[in-house]
């Protein structure tokens, strides 16, 4: 069953009662409610910050979370967001982030987005899934060959297709495109991973998402649903031996401090969706929306993209450095982890419809 925003609401006031929220409650604040950042703002001529701008909308506060550190690519791009949408408004429009999972985990903050107390949020595109159907399609292992297709896809008919089930899902949620959160490589305590059946009997964590449990399973793994937040501790106490994430999210979660090894699986090329509260949006006037979809895509997407790409590398050099152990797959090895969960894609075109399989089909193995 859906996510429903009534059931977001209730979950959110549960967990308000616990924690007092105070970053999404202080009125005033960019991170309120969605009255107070989209309601116009009287008198903005007299904006001193609006000297070189040909910016003449309304004033609006946008609150953006994520769960990355600081010296992550896509807070980086957060940062140039930020500047680029202030800079372009003459301050009309201004941008507060919460990076470090400040605002909860990328469900949690989904939920926010949906009730209108946080504005915007870039979370794991997978978990879309637990509003709309189809997202999940993003997890399927080896869908793509090279992260240039899965680009492709993503701004081509696949991103297309699944910004609108998202649309007409009426959840309270609008995508604006599509980061990339890297190449997803598996670690663990036990022992290097160079084929499937090293994967045999590990306590393997995955988001909670069908399909990553039916790829570990598929590989002889036991798929252990774990929330983001409680990683760390659970591979620093042991209760699971290893997880699947890319070198960049492995180096700034500091997993290398728990984990012994790494293998580059690549086994699934990762995207995070943009994703904005629709009635803020909706309610943006045209100039306003021009601005933010423009740093959207050159901030937020296009220079994310390259800035992920660029630092692969580097990051695995950095967890090698600080004592993690690197197996790095050849293309043959890769190809005997695909043909392993090669049968989760018999008759999948029942599952995500054809639409979506046809438009997947388009960028797969060139």
């Amino acid at each position: 069953m859906k996510r429903s925003v009534k059931a977001a609401a209730a979950i959110l006031t549960a967990v308000s009662m616990v924690t007092g929220l105070t970053a999404c409650g202080s009125s005033g604040s960019a991170s309120g409610t969605l009255a107070a950042q989209s309601e116009p703002k009287s008198d903005t001529s007299q904006n001193p910050a609006s000297g070189g701008s040909e910016y003449t909308g309304e004033s609006y506060q946008i609150s953006l979370g994520h769960i990355c550190s600081e010296s992550h690519s896509l807070h980086k791009c957060c940062l140039a967001f930020k500047e680029e949408v202030e800079s372009k408004s003459g301050g009309k429009i201004t941008v507060e982030i919460h990076p470090n999972s400040e605002l909860g985990g990328d469900e949690a903050m989904l939920e926010s987005v949906a009730l209108g107390t946080l504005t915007m949020v870039v979370p794991s595109a997978n978990l879309l899934s637990a509003y709309v159907d189809g997202f999940q399609v993003l997890g399927m292992p080896y869908l793509f060959d090279t992260p240039e297709h899965a680009f492709a896809a993503m701004d081509g008919d696949l991103g297309t297709i699944l910004n609108k089930k998202l649309e007409d899902g009426n959840v309270g949620l609008l995508n604006l495109g599509y980061n990339f959160n890297g190449i997803r490589n598996m670690t663990n305590n036990k022992r290097p991973i160079k084929t499937p059946d090293d994967l045999k009997g590990l306590k393997m964590r995955c988001m909670s998402n069908q399909v990553y449990i039916k790829m570990f399973e598929a590989l002889g793994a036991n798929a252990t649903p774990m929330s983001w937040s409680e990683l760390f501790t659970a591979l620093q106490q042991g209760t699971v031996d290893g997880e699947e994430n890319p070198a960049s999210l492995i180096y700034e979660a500091k997993f290398q401090e728990v984990q012994k090894y790494i293998s580059t699986t690549e086994h699934i090329y990762d995207f995070c969706g943009i994703v904005i509260n629709r009635n803020f949006y909706e309610g943006m006037d045209e100039q306003a929306r021009k601005i933010l979809d423009d740093a959207v895509q050159t901030k937020l997407i296009d220079e994310q993209r390259s800035m992920e790409l660029d630092n692969n590398d580097e990051y695995l050099k950095k967890l090698q450095e600080e004592g993690m152990e690197l197996t790095e797959l050849t293309a043959e090895e890769r190809k005997a982890f695909a043909d392993k969960v090669a049968p989760m894609y018999e008759n999948w075109e029942t599952t995500y419809g054809q639409d979506i399989v046809d438009a997947v089909e388009k960028y797969r193995a060139q």
